[in-house]
């Protein structure tokens, strides 16, 4: 995918995008990196060399890259900075507080039920299990819209479109990454606040104990069909170390449901946190303690599936759509 070409001419003035702003640009919101924190604020981070450390979330030194949303681009054009179209990061809060709300079902399992899940490498009744939802259109367009700011500026995607002009011979280019991260995520933002956008299907996973980590790359199915300008793929992503939000657009669904609730068993966490370490490539964030690196991370390189066939995302898209085929 390259937008370049398609980059709208404007003036000068017009040009400097969001204007005057700091130079360390977060593709990890702050109000994200709270819920990482311990009680002394500090975010605990792991390399693939076993090497860890921690920061303070409020220093803002984490999960951020210099000039990273600045497109500079010489003469009288001066520079584009579009870290201020980010703005959906004001809204984290609320947007976790709203998945928060979204409970699993109240009757909890049974001990035998519950130590079964946890050992069970398949759990064939998820969509029995959980606890079905309608989140508003509002609420449903801002998640997406956080959803795809965090697939669509991590360093993962970034590396992408950078690495992009490879394939033709030529040189790796930071300023091709930046100028298709801009134009995707314009896209993104038009098409959730203003546009059509119809099947969308969330599957939020609460996990009381067991914790998920973070890193600086996702599963991602999804931003790659915003270039036919549609919603249409699946997402993974971790929002919190309790609370990790599955994104999928079936064929078809019933309009007075589009979202779950599901209480995370252990195998499951544990799941997630596997594909988040083939996804991510410098660091792993979490809370409390160290998690267990596994191999995919160990080569410290941004990896991904070989096809769009993972079991734990079958099972859950049939929460949205009983024995459903996807088209990605």
């Amino acid at each position: 995918m390259l937008f370049v070409g398609r980059a709208e001419l404007r003036s000068p003035d017009a040009a400097m995008g969001c204007g005057s702003r700091p130079k360390n640009h977060h593709w990890w919101p702050i109000g994200l990196q709270t819920y990482w924190a311990d009680a002394e604020g500090d975010v605990a981070w792991v390399g693939p060399d076993g090497a860890s450390g921690q920061k303070k979330f409020y220093n803002k030194k984490i999960g951020y890259k210099k000039h990273g949303h600045t497109l500079f681009r010489g003469g009288e054009w001066g520079e584009t900075n579009f870290e201020c179209e980010f703005d959906i990061d004001n809204e984290v809060h609320r947007i976790i507080e709203k998945l928060n709300n979204l409970r699993p079902s109240k009757s909890a399992p049974s001990a035998v039920q519950s130590l079964l899940n946890s050992i069970s490498k398949r759990d064939r009744t998820l969509a029995e299990t959980c606890a079905i939802h309608h989140m508003e259109e509002h609420a449903s367009r801002d998640l997406l819209l956080l959803v795809y700011s965090l697939l669509i500026r991590s360093p993962s995607n970034r590396w992408k479109w950078e690495n992009f002009p490879a394939q033709f011979g030529l040189p790796v280019s930071e300023s091709v990454g930046k100028a298709n991260m801009r134009q995707s995520y314009l896209l993104a933002k038009r098409l959730c606040q203003k546009g059509g956008i119809t099947n969308r299907f969330f599957v939020v996973l609460h996990s009381d104990h067991k914790r998920f980590v973070c890193g600086d790359g996702y599963l991602d199915w999804l931003s790659g069909s915003l270039q036919i300008n549609r919603v249409s793929g699946r997402a993974l992503i971790p929002l919190t170390p309790n609370l990790c939000v599955y994104v999928c657009t079936p064929i078809s669904m019933r309009t007075n449901r589009n979202c779950a609730a599901l209480r995370a068993p252990p195998w499951m966490v544990n799941k997630v946190n596997e594909i988040t370490q083939i996804y991510s490539r410098d660091q792993l964030f979490f809370l409390g303690n160290k998690p267990r690196l596994t191999e995919h991370f160990l080569k410290r390189e941004f990896l991904e599936h070989s096809n769009y066939r993972v079991d734990l995302l079958d099972q859950l898209d049939e929460i949205a759509q009983p024995k459903s085929r996807w088209m990605i």
